[in-house]
């Protein structure tokens, strides 16, 4: 199956998913509008996917809205499934797949404004994950102080790296795909999952900005 996987809650990551993954990256995080079309078209072609699956953030407005219209128009233009995951919950699939210590693993994105978005993410099986607590936005010093023994795992924690040890993580397309397919089999199964693109904006003023 083929699978088009679309993220802008950082740069805009997009990717043609099937045996591996073929990745287009934006050189910034400020041009997600001018830069993601033509990423798109230079990475699809002619060729059209089975399924599109979107990061829904927690992310600044502009940027992740980006990326959600474009998956959205996209696959209605196609006439194919659109699927949503959370990017701290990339991120925690990421981090909990390298994690060997005993601590928790927290993901963690910049919020920008001297804050982190955060998340504790717990393994459920070898390709999803449990949220014990969050999304939430937190200063840097309050969440390494609410989890003194954790691995901290994403770009907040490169960004704040003398506060929340741990390791940067980019937004991986192969594991957008697992979790994505992870939860639409836990859904055939009977679970009640959301899987819909609704947007994760954890501050008003991102939204009132807009």
């Amino acid at each position: 199956m083929l699978t088009l996987t679309i993220d802008t809650s950082t740069v805009s990551v997009i990717a043609l998913v099937e045996e591996g993954a073929e990745v287009r990256t934006s050189p910034d995080a400020r041009h997600h509008a001018e830069t993601l079309a033509p990423l798109v078209h230079e990475l699809v072609g002619d060729r059209i996917p089975d399924r599109i699956v979107a990061g829904t953030g927690p992310a600044a407005f502009t940027g992740l809205r980006a990326g959600l219209v474009t998956a959205r128009v996209l696959a209605r233009a196609w006439n194919i499934p659109l699927i949503g995951v959370g990017s701290l919950d990339i991120l925690g699939r990421s981090g909990l797949d390298q994690h060997s210590g005993d601590g928790p693993v927290v993901a963690v994105g910049d919020a920008r404004r001297k804050e982190v978005y955060a998340q504790e993410v717990t393994a459920l099986g070898a390709d999803d994950i449990e949220i014990p607590w969050g999304p939430d936005v937190l200063a840097p010093a309050a969440l390494a102080e609410r989890y003194p023994n954790a691995t901290f795992v994403g770009p907040g924690a490169a960004l704040y790296a003398d506060l929340l040890p741990g390791f940067d993580q980019a937004i991986d397309p192969l594991v957008m795909v697992r979790l994505a397919q992870a939860r639409l089999t836990r859904v055939q199964q009977g679970e009640e999952l959301d899987l819909g693109t609704e947007p994760q904006y954890l501050r008003r003023p991102d939204i009132h900005g807009a």
